[in-house]
């Protein structure tokens, strides 16, 4: 009704024709709302009715750490659920095969695949190695070598060529505090999780390392490697971000003070 009156009223009255433009196109565009609102106002009034309100997604423990240390327990109502998980070590990448190792590699996957008789989930994450107490003990060597230079320099006792050894010294530590600080070194790993439901939670546990374990040893066959199963709060590498990703490495500080030290 509403669009009708703004088309009417670019007949009735006698103004500028771009008035009379927009007018038309006032109407039109309450022609528009008012059909749109009439097949989808269902869909709009939720979202409308959520001003001031709190979504919660859930209220409730997401899970918790078995008291074995070697799987996780979720509970959803009367049923319980435990998932193990293993890790399987990876020391060669694809980019390093040949056309025909990759082939072979991907009928090992295959084989992986039909261990298990229950669902398995299988997955990779490539995340950032914390360096912090390596680079840190790169920087103590470093200043430990500087010192014993700057000493070696000023003393007469130290001869010419103990002096120079010195300074080589320094000038390795040095190259190789800036080669590992200059990059982030990132490392995949990759994991295999399965689940079992139990009337307990100590049942449903023992249920999921069992199977894992069985699984851990069909891995290791196939791949030639050992797959084990993962235990305690590595297992929270695998679930929660903040354990896969450092927020601050020691090497992102000195980059910070360095900066800061040039301004």
């Amino acid at each position: 009704m509403l669009s009708f009156i703004f088309i009417i009223m670019t007949y009735v009255l006698t103004v500028d024709p771009i008035i009379k433009l927009a007018l038309a196109a006032i109407g039109l565009a309450v022609d528009v709302v008012a059909f749109s609102t009439k097949l989808y106002m269902s869909f709009f009034i939720p979202f409308m009715q959520m001003k001031g309100r709190n979504a919660v997604i859930d209220d409730t423990e997401p899970f918790t750490l078995a008291p074995s240390g070697n799987a996780i327990v979720v509970r959803k109502g009367s049923d319980i659920f435990a998932s193990a998980f293993i890790k399987i070590p990876a020391y060669r990448s694809s980019t390093e095969m040949n056309a025909e190792e990759k082939v072979d590699f991907s009928r090992l996957f295959s084989r992986a695949l039909t261990i298990s008789k229950v669902p398995v989930k299988f997955g990779a994450q490539l995340y950032v190695i914390n360096k912090d107490a390596y680079i840190s003990n790169i920087k103590n060597k470093l200043d430990e070598a500087e010192g014993r230079y700057q000493s070696a320099s000023v003393s007469k006792d130290v001869p010419k060529s103990e002096s120079e050894r010195i300074r080589g010294e320094v000038t390795m530590w040095h190259n190789l505090f800036d080669n590992v600080n200059k990059v982030r070194s990132q490392s995949l790993d990759a994991f295999a999780m399965v689940t079992a439901q139990g009337g307990s939670e100590e049942e449903a546990t023992n249920l999921a390392v069992q199977q894992a374990d069985e699984l851990a040893s069909g891995v290791s066959a196939v791949f030639g490697v050992t797959a084990s199963i993962i235990e305690g709060e590595e297992i929270l590498k695998y679930l929660e971000p903040d354990y896969m990703i450092p927020l601050a490495t020691v090497s992102e500080q000195m980059r910070e003070s360095h900066a800061s030290e040039m301004t």
